[in-house]
C-alpha cells in the first residue's frame, strides 16, 4: 500500500464525510478515464465523439474533467453511438478488498501452521 492509499484510508476511517466525497471523485475519475480511453480508442476528438453521439462537446468535456457526474442513460447512449455496451459491475471496496486479502493471509498463515505441527509430531512420533 502507497503512503496516498494509507492516507487515503485513514481520512475515510476518521471522517465520514471525506469517505464520501471521495467515493464520488474516485466514481467520477474512472468514469472519465473510461470515457478519454474509449474515445482514444476510437481515434476522435472530443468533438467528433460529441457528434456522433449527438451531444454537445462540452458534455464530452465536462465528463472527461469530471465536472459532470453523467447519468447511466447518457453513458449508455454515447457506448451506443460508438458501438459499445455500457456494462455496471459492483466490486468490493478497497477496504473489503484488504480485509478480504488479510484473511486469505491469516487463512494461509494457519494452515501452513498446521501442517508444521502435523510435521513436528509425524518426525516426534517416528523417532520414539
Amino acid at each position: 500500500m502507497t503512503h496516498i492509499d494509507e492516507y487515503i484510508a485513514e481520512r475515510c476511517a476518521e471522517s465520514t464525510e471525506f469517505a464520501s466525497v471521495y467515493a464520488l471523485e474516485s466514481e467520477r475519475l474512472d468514469i472519465a478515464v473510461a470515457l478519454t480511453d474509449l474515445r482514444r480508442e476510437l481515434g476522435m476528438s472530443q468533438k467528433q465523439l460529441a457528434e456522433l453521439a449527438g451531444k454537445p462537446q462540452s458534455t464530452i468535456a465536462r465528463i472527461e474533467n469530471g465536472t459532470l457526474n453523467p447519468s447511466v442513460g447518457l453513458l449508455v447512449e454515447i457506448a451506443e453511438s460508438a458501438g459499445k455496451t455500457l456494462r455496471v459491475c459492483f466490486e468490493p471496496s478497497p477496504a473489503q478488498t484488504r480485509q478480504q486479502r488479510s484473511q486469505r493471509r491469516l487463512a494461509a498463515f494457519e494452515r501452513i501452521d498446521s501442517l508444521l505441527a502435523d510435521k513436528s509430531a509425524t518426525a516426534s512420533a517416528t523417532v520414539a
